[in-house]
């Protein structure tokens, strides 16, 4: 167990940890164990050369994450709500900014933005591919993709993403699926959230939205699907349709969509729910207006 500092002023390598003498990234994650806490200083985002994918791939354990937390240039941790000021610019390239490969990490106050092509490029802000990772008041922008993930067991915790092309991205086979809580998606190509699994969509909010708010996309070639999909106190505006699922294959859990706000300029569907025979599809107190092709279905 330790405590570390980064500064994005000293580059990708050198230096000792200290405030006085902090890591640059590289190394920081190279010398990552767990218990370990990064706190890592605003500043200079040139640590991240042209085309190269920042990874996080030393984990810890589940009453010992690795911990990494944006700060201001006083080592300050950033406060939830505030944008971040320190983090990986991906000087317009790399497929991914920002790789999680690793288990039981948190992932605080950072930035992540400058993928190739921008929000009209394919390429990922922050993909997530190990279990029980925390993403908590991060941003993305200016990405192809804000956040991504191929996994389960995930939470994310007030990110941002706009300026993006799609701002969520989900594919969870089997086990606990990850939950989104208390997140706002602005300004995409896109959709908000487009889901590929068992998720929760938790008191966020998204708008002016190039697609719908939630999409959700499952066909037969995703294995079975055992956590239900629950869409919960979402508010949508300015969208195509605001919650639009399409669970119509038999290997698809339960859907739940309650309590949640769709209004204004929806050019579709406030709510637009199918599910396959023998499953779920839960809709209750919600509300909607000025959807043009219809309210909650």
């Amino acid at each position: 167990m330790g405590t570390y500092y980064v500064d994005n002023d000293v580059g990708a390598t050198g230096r000792s940890g200290t405030q006085q003498d902090p890591y640059g990234i590289e190394t920081a994650i190279a010398a990552a164990q767990a218990e370990d806490v990064f706190y890592w200083r605003g500043g200079g985002e040139g640590d991240i050369s042209l085309g190269h994918t920042l990874n996080f791939n030393k984990g810890g354990t589940t009453a010992a994450p690795v911990r990494w937390i944006g700060t201001d240039d006083d080592w300050v941790p950033i406060p939830p709500g505030q944008m971040p000021s320190t983090g990986v610019d991906g000087n317009d390239g790399a497929f991914s900014l920002v790789q999680i490969t690793a288990a039981y990490q948190i992932l605080e106050n950072l930035r992540i933005h400058n993928t190739l092509d921008g929000r009209h490029g394919s390429n990922r802000g922050c993909y997530v591919s190990a279990e029980h990772v925390v993403v908590r008041n991060c941003v993305a922008h200016d990405c192809g993709m804000g956040f991504a993930f191929y996994n389960k067991s995930q939470l994310f915790i007030q990110y941002r993403a706009y300026d993006v092309g799609f701002g969520f991205e989900s594919t969870q086979i089997g086990g606990v699926g990850p939950i989104c809580c208390a997140c706002t998606v602005n300004d995409t190509n896109s959709h908000a959230f487009m889901i590929r699994g068992g998720i929760s969509v938790n008191n966020c909010r998204a708008y002016d939205i190039g697609g719908n708010a939630v999409e959700l996309y499952r066909d037969a070639t995703i294995g079975q699907i055992a956590i239900p999909l629950m869409v919960d106190r979402l508010s949508v505006y300015d969208c195509v349709d605001g919650v639009k699922i399409n669970a119509y294959y038999d290997n698809c859990a339960n859907v739940f969509m309650v309590t949640n706000c769709i209004f204004d300029t929806c050019s579709g569907y406030g709510g637009h729910v199918t599910t396959p025979a023998g499953q779920l599809g839960f809709v209750a107190n919600n509300g909607s207006r000025n959807c043009s092709s219809g309210q909650i279905t």
